[in-house]
Protein backbone atom coordinates (compact mmCIF):
# COMPACT_ATOMS: atom_id res chain seq x y z
CA UNK A 1 0.00 0.00 0.00
CA UNK A 2 1.38 3.41 -1.00
CA UNK A 3 2.18 6.05 1.62
CA UNK A 4 2.00 9.84 1.55
CA UNK A 5 4.77 11.90 3.17
CA UNK A 6 4.77 15.63 3.81
CA UNK A 7 8.30 17.07 3.78
CA UNK A 8 9.02 20.44 5.44
CA UNK A 9 12.32 22.29 5.78
CA UNK A 10 13.44 25.38 7.64
CA UNK A 11 16.75 26.93 8.57
CA UNK A 12 17.35 29.22 11.56
CA UNK A 13 18.18 32.09 9.23
CA UNK A 14 14.80 31.78 7.48
CA UNK A 15 12.80 32.31 10.65
CA UNK A 16 11.97 35.88 9.60
CA UNK A 17 10.94 34.88 6.08
CA UNK A 18 7.19 35.22 5.69
CA UNK A 19 5.29 32.05 4.81
CA UNK A 20 8.10 29.57 5.43
CA UNK A 21 7.24 28.46 8.98
CA UNK A 22 6.86 24.76 9.69
CA UNK A 23 3.20 25.15 10.60
CA UNK A 24 2.42 27.02 7.38
CA UNK A 25 4.15 24.41 5.25
CA UNK A 26 2.30 21.54 6.93
CA UNK A 27 -1.08 23.28 6.60
CA UNK A 28 -0.56 23.93 2.87
CA UNK A 29 0.53 20.34 2.26
CA UNK A 30 -2.40 18.83 4.15
CA UNK A 31 -4.86 21.03 2.26
CA UNK A 32 -3.28 20.00 -1.03
CA UNK A 33 -3.41 16.31 -0.06
CA UNK A 34 -7.10 16.63 0.78
CA UNK A 35 -7.86 18.17 -2.62
CA UNK A 36 -5.95 15.36 -4.36
CA UNK A 37 -7.73 12.69 -2.28
CA UNK A 38 -4.49 11.72 -0.56
CA UNK A 39 -4.21 10.84 3.12
CA UNK A 40 -1.01 12.01 4.82
CA UNK A 41 0.72 9.17 6.67
CA UNK A 42 3.72 11.03 8.06
CA UNK A 43 5.18 14.54 8.31
CA UNK A 44 8.96 14.85 7.93
CA UNK A 45 10.39 17.99 9.57
CA UNK A 46 13.89 19.04 8.54
CA UNK A 47 16.00 21.79 10.14
CA UNK A 48 18.87 22.66 7.82
CA UNK A 49 20.09 25.00 5.09
CA UNK A 50 18.50 24.70 1.68
CA UNK A 51 21.99 24.66 0.18
CA UNK A 52 22.50 21.10 1.47
CA UNK A 53 21.52 18.58 -1.25
CA UNK A 54 18.29 16.72 -0.45
CA UNK A 55 19.88 13.28 -0.23
CA UNK A 56 22.53 14.55 2.22
CA UNK A 57 20.03 15.95 4.73
CA UNK A 58 19.47 13.83 7.81
CA UNK A 59 15.67 13.50 7.70
CA UNK A 60 15.53 13.42 3.91
CA UNK A 61 18.04 10.57 3.83
CA UNK A 62 15.87 8.59 6.24
CA UNK A 63 12.85 9.29 4.04
CA UNK A 64 14.64 8.13 0.89
CA UNK A 65 15.51 4.82 2.53
CA UNK A 66 11.88 3.94 3.26
CA UNK A 67 10.23 5.16 0.03
CA UNK A 68 8.56 2.48 -2.04
CA UNK A 69 6.89 2.33 -5.46
CA UNK A 70 3.78 4.55 -5.75
CA UNK A 71 4.60 6.53 -2.60
CA UNK A 72 4.02 10.31 -2.60
CA UNK A 73 6.10 13.22 -1.27
CA UNK A 74 4.40 16.60 -0.85
CA UNK A 75 6.35 19.86 -0.40
CA UNK A 76 4.79 23.27 0.05
CA UNK A 77 7.37 25.04 -2.13
CA UNK A 78 10.03 24.05 -4.63
CA UNK A 79 12.84 25.59 -2.56
CA UNK A 80 11.82 23.53 0.51
CA UNK A 81 12.86 20.44 -1.43
CA UNK A 82 15.87 21.65 -3.38
CA UNK A 83 17.55 24.88 -4.46
CA UNK A 84 20.00 23.53 -7.00
CA UNK A 85 18.74 22.96 -10.55
CA UNK A 86 20.91 19.95 -11.34
CA UNK A 87 20.27 18.21 -8.01
CA UNK A 88 16.52 18.71 -8.38
CA UNK A 89 16.38 17.26 -11.87
CA UNK A 90 18.56 14.29 -10.91
CA UNK A 91 16.31 13.52 -7.95
CA UNK A 92 13.17 13.73 -10.08
CA UNK A 93 14.67 11.31 -12.61
CA UNK A 94 15.35 8.83 -9.80
CA UNK A 95 11.78 9.17 -8.57
CA UNK A 96 10.43 8.60 -12.07
CA UNK A 97 12.32 5.30 -12.37
CA UNK A 98 10.95 4.12 -9.02
CA UNK A 99 7.43 5.51 -9.70
CA UNK A 100 7.52 7.83 -6.69
CA UNK A 101 5.34 10.91 -7.00
CA UNK A 102 6.73 14.30 -6.02
CA UNK A 103 4.22 17.13 -5.50
CA UNK A 104 4.79 20.87 -5.06
CA UNK A 105 1.85 22.74 -3.57
CA UNK A 106 2.84 26.21 -4.81
CA UNK A 107 2.98 24.88 -8.38
CA UNK A 108 -0.10 22.68 -7.98
CA UNK A 109 1.67 19.89 -9.82
CA UNK A 110 3.10 16.40 -9.60
CA UNK A 111 6.49 16.26 -11.31
CA UNK A 112 7.06 12.65 -12.28
CA UNK A 113 4.98 12.65 -15.49
CA UNK A 114 6.65 12.00 -18.85
CA UNK A 115 5.19 15.03 -20.63
CA UNK A 116 7.97 16.87 -22.54
CA UNK A 117 6.44 20.30 -22.00
CA UNK A 118 6.13 19.57 -18.31
CA UNK A 119 9.82 18.72 -18.14
CA UNK A 120 10.76 21.98 -19.86
CA UNK A 121 8.47 23.87 -17.50
CA UNK A 122 10.05 22.14 -14.49
CA UNK A 123 13.55 23.02 -15.71
CA UNK A 124 12.55 26.67 -15.95
CA UNK A 125 11.02 26.58 -12.49
CA UNK A 126 14.06 24.94 -10.93
CA UNK A 127 16.27 27.64 -12.50
CA UNK A 128 14.02 30.23 -10.94
CA UNK A 129 14.24 28.43 -7.58
CA UNK A 130 18.02 28.68 -7.70
CA UNK A 131 17.77 32.37 -8.54
CA UNK A 132 15.29 32.82 -5.67
CA UNK A 133 17.65 31.03 -3.28
CA UNK A 134 20.47 33.39 -4.22
CA UNK A 135 18.16 36.35 -3.65
CA UNK A 136 17.12 35.00 -0.25
CA UNK A 137 20.74 34.34 0.68
CA UNK A 138 21.59 37.94 -0.21
CA UNK A 139 18.66 39.24 1.87
CA UNK A 140 19.78 37.19 4.87
CA UNK A 141 23.36 38.41 4.44
CA UNK A 142 22.20 42.04 4.27
CA UNK A 143 19.99 41.50 7.32
CA UNK A 144 22.88 40.10 9.35
CA UNK A 145 25.23 42.87 8.26
CA UNK A 146 22.67 45.49 9.28
CA UNK A 147 22.14 43.82 12.67
CA UNK A 148 25.89 43.64 13.27
CA UNK A 149 26.31 47.31 12.30
CA UNK A 150 23.70 48.13 14.96
CA UNK A 151 25.54 45.91 17.46
CA UNK A 152 22.56 43.54 17.60
CA UNK A 153 22.35 39.75 17.62
CA UNK A 154 21.56 38.48 14.08
CA UNK A 155 20.68 34.87 14.86
CA UNK A 156 22.62 31.62 14.93
CA UNK A 157 25.04 30.65 17.67
CA UNK A 158 25.83 33.38 20.19
CA UNK A 159 29.33 34.88 19.85
CA UNK A 160 31.69 33.82 22.66
CA UNK A 161 32.25 36.67 25.09
CA UNK A 162 28.81 38.18 24.61
CA UNK A 163 25.15 37.68 25.42
CA UNK A 164 22.14 39.70 24.30
CA UNK A 165 19.80 41.91 26.30
CA UNK A 166 16.01 42.11 25.97
CA UNK A 167 16.38 44.49 23.00
CA UNK A 168 18.74 42.19 21.10
CA UNK A 169 21.88 44.25 21.76
CA UNK A 170 25.19 42.58 22.54
CA UNK A 171 26.33 42.78 26.15
CA UNK A 172 29.73 41.52 27.36
CA UNK A 173 29.92 38.40 29.55
CA UNK A 174 32.72 39.25 31.98
CA UNK A 175 33.80 35.68 32.69
CA UNK A 176 34.20 34.95 28.97
CA UNK A 177 35.78 38.36 28.33
CA UNK A 178 38.41 37.49 30.93
CA UNK A 179 39.28 34.33 29.01
CA UNK A 180 39.56 36.34 25.78
CA UNK A 181 41.87 38.87 27.42
CA UNK A 182 44.06 36.04 28.70
CA UNK A 183 44.21 34.51 25.22
CA UNK A 184 45.20 37.82 23.65
CA UNK A 185 47.89 38.40 26.27
CA UNK A 186 49.43 34.98 25.59
CA UNK A 187 49.35 35.66 21.86
CA UNK A 188 51.13 39.01 22.35
CA UNK A 189 53.74 37.12 24.36
CA UNK A 190 54.46 35.08 21.25
CA UNK A 191 52.75 31.83 22.24
CA UNK A 192 51.35 29.63 19.48
CA UNK A 193 47.63 29.06 19.01
CA UNK A 194 48.13 25.42 19.94
CA UNK A 195 49.81 26.35 23.23
CA UNK A 196 47.11 28.92 24.01
CA UNK A 197 44.38 26.39 23.31
CA UNK A 198 46.01 23.82 25.58
CA UNK A 199 46.67 26.21 28.47
CA UNK A 200 43.20 27.79 28.36
CA UNK A 201 41.61 24.32 28.31
CA UNK A 202 43.66 23.31 31.36
CA UNK A 203 43.00 26.50 33.35
CA UNK A 204 39.24 26.54 32.69
CA UNK A 205 38.78 22.75 32.67
CA UNK A 206 36.85 23.15 29.43
CA UNK A 207 37.84 22.07 25.94
CA UNK A 208 38.87 24.94 23.66
CA UNK A 209 39.69 23.47 20.20
CA UNK A 210 42.63 24.88 18.28
CA UNK A 211 40.48 26.10 15.36
CA UNK A 212 38.08 27.84 17.74
CA UNK A 213 40.94 29.51 19.64
CA UNK A 214 42.44 30.76 16.38
CA UNK A 215 39.07 32.14 15.26
CA UNK A 216 38.41 34.02 18.51
CA UNK A 217 41.87 35.56 18.67
CA UNK A 218 41.75 36.63 15.02
CA UNK A 219 38.30 38.17 15.56
CA UNK A 220 39.43 40.18 18.56
CA UNK A 221 42.68 41.32 16.94
CA UNK A 222 40.77 42.39 13.83
CA UNK A 223 38.28 44.41 15.88
CA UNK A 224 41.16 46.07 17.71
CA UNK A 225 42.94 46.84 14.44
CA UNK A 226 45.88 44.58 15.25
CA UNK A 227 47.48 42.73 12.34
Amino acid sequence: MSKVYVYTRNSNAEAFEKGSSRETQIKKCRNYASIKDLIVDEVIEEQCSGQIPFERREKAYELLRKLKTNDHIICSHLDRFCRNTLSLLQMIQKFKKKKIYLHFVDLNCETTGSDAIGNVFLTMLSCFAQFQAEQTSQKIKSYRERMRSENKFSGGKMTFGYDKDENGFFVPVEKEQEIIREMLLMRKQGKSYRTISKQISQSTRKKFPLSWTHKIIQREMSEQGVA
